[in-house]
């Protein structure tokens, strides 16, 4: 008998990976500038006439001619109730009477559409609406409800302003082109048939803005080209309608590409330093690599298995912001939080030295998803409860992080921190590090790589890490000095 081959088979969880398919790199929400409109039109509604002149109408497109008196007793009308159905029909124009016989006019004959029987009546009206259209695609646009926080968000830039500042004449263009959409939504009488006559007057409205919902996608094989996928905000035909905003939002992201850093290798040296029976599987020649730590962050993100026992270290690929790392953070704060009775007051983030970090919806919603974990202050406690929601910044903040979180920690002598690094301290339960750079290029937008836990020695030494970078920020933005500033980060640190 001869021996069989050993066969291979990926762990529970894990699946092949195809390097072709595209993976969430990160997030962002975008404000689309956008206007009101208002716009003077005409248009024209299907109506009806009373159903005996209908009939007659049809009788007479039926036959050719019709005498009057036979019309009187095909209906058994007396001669009052014939004179009214005629003087409806004839001053409309649609009948003619000529020898004592009823003929349908040449309007008349123009209701009847082709493959249709029933005549059509149309009537002009003069109507005002305020439609909304963005800035960019002048494609329709609707006021949307705004929280403190979006209002920061970055707004995409109007490519061609010239176009922008004659948008009366496009709008006009354009309130044709989508006016089924706009009519759809005044129409008290979805029976009628409402069709654009005449665009008339448009006088430029306020400003307002839609918020963009944009995420970053690469692949594994060319992990440093990436695009902008809009799927969240609009279904495809509608994204095709906005080829200008795809196209601002694609600029924005070039934007955000950066050089390769000496502080990169540096940061994924931490890596190592925190986790590194994890972090061994990744090295090559001595030195972490970042295309296989990204594999792997992207295979275990899209495992379609369930594993047996959930895993307390973990790869992270992209942004903590993309829908797979916020259930990996979800999760590790639910495990953590099954295994350990206490619960810290305060989570910290030290924030990476990139443009436009945290500029999506979702940086608010893991602060609460987290907050949810976290002790609730104790009234009898008369020492002063450190904030919920502390960030660490570089130079000067955002002020969407100013919103976003309760305190903000600037520090300007940060040299010796990695400008990439991010790091997410939930003490006691759950930490989150990694570093952001260019993967497989020398300049490209730079993708987060890294791990998440709630092992208690990786959580340990990463509270280590965090607190050696602290003494690099010096400026509270409640004001309080610096003496009271270094006790509450060790207050929120234990």
């Amino acid at each position: 008998m001869s021996s069989s081959k050993p066969k291979l088979s990926l762990p529970k969880g894990v699946r092949a990976l195809d390097y072709d398919e595209p993976f969430d790199v990160a997030v962002f929400d975008l404000l689309l500038p956008c206007r009101t409109f208002e716009v003077k039109h005409k248009v024209t509604e299907s109506g009806r006439v009373s159903m005996t002149a209908e009939f007659l109408l049809r009788l007479l497109r039926a036959s050719d001619g019709f005498d009057e008196t036979d019309f009187e007793l095909f209906f058994g009308f007396d001669a009052a109730e014939r004179s009214f159905v005629l003087r409806e029909a004839e001053e409309a124009g649609y009948v003619e009477r000529e020898d004592g016989k009823l003929w349908l006019t040449e309007v008349g004959r123009g209701l009847f559409k082709e493959g249709e029987d029933e005549p059509v009546i149309y009537e002009v009206e003069q109507r005002v609406v305020r439609a909304g259209f963005d800035l960019l695609s002048f494609a329709p646009a609707v006021m949307e409800s705004f929280s403190k926080f979006d209002q920061w968000l970055p707004e995409l830039k109007v490519a061609e302003t010239a176009r922008a500042a004659a948008a009366k004449d496009t709008v006009r263009d354009k309130f044709r082109r989508f006016y089924g959409e706009f009519s759809s939504r005044t129409r008290n009488n979805p029976q009628k048939r409402r069709f654009l006559y005449s665009v008339d007057h448009v006088e430029p409205g306020n400003r307002f803005s839609n918020v963009v919902r944009v995420v970053v996608k690469s692949t594994l094989r060319q992990p440093s080209t990436i695009e902008p996928d809009l799927s969240d905000w609009k279904v495809g035909y509608e994204i095709e309608d906005r080829g200008e905003v795809v196209d601002s939002c694609a600029s924005f992201l070039t934007g955000l590409s950066r050089d390769r850093h000496p502080g990169d290798m540096s940061g994924l040296n931490l890596l190592s330093e925190v986790a590194p029976e994890f972090m061994a599987s990744f090295a090559r020649g001595g030195a972490l690599s970042p295309s296989l730590l990204l594999r792997r962050g992207v295979g275990s993100g899209s495992g379609t298995e369930a594993s047996a026992a959930p895993a307390f270290t973990d790869a992270i690929a992209g942004s903590l912001f993309t829908n797979a790392n916020f259930l990996k953070i979800t999760d590790a704060l639910k495990n953590a939080a099954d295994l350990r009775k206490s619960r810290p007051s305060s989570c910290l983030w030290l924030l990476p030295q990139t443009a436009a970090w945290g500029a999506t919806r979702a940086l608010p919603a893991i602060l609460d998803r987290i907050s949810d974990r976290l002790a609730l202050p104790d009234p009898e406690n008369k020492v002063e409860e450190p904030p919920r929601t502390i960030a660490f910044v570089a130079g000067r903040p955002a002020k969407l992080v100013a919103e976003a979180f309760d305190l903000v920690i600037s520090g300007h002598d940060v040299a010796g921190i990695p400008p990439g690094l991010e790091i997410l301290l939930v003490p006691g339960l759950v930490a989150a590090i990694c570093v952001h750079l260019p993967i497989e290029a020398t300049r490209a937008f730079p993708t987060p790589v890294g791990l998440i836990s709630f092992d208690d020695h990786v959580v340990e030494r990463v509270r280590s890490v965090l607190e050696e970078c602290s003494r690099s920020f010096t400026v509270a933005g409640n004001g309080m000095n610096l003496t009271e500033l270094r006790s509450m980060i060790e207050r929120s640190l234990d």
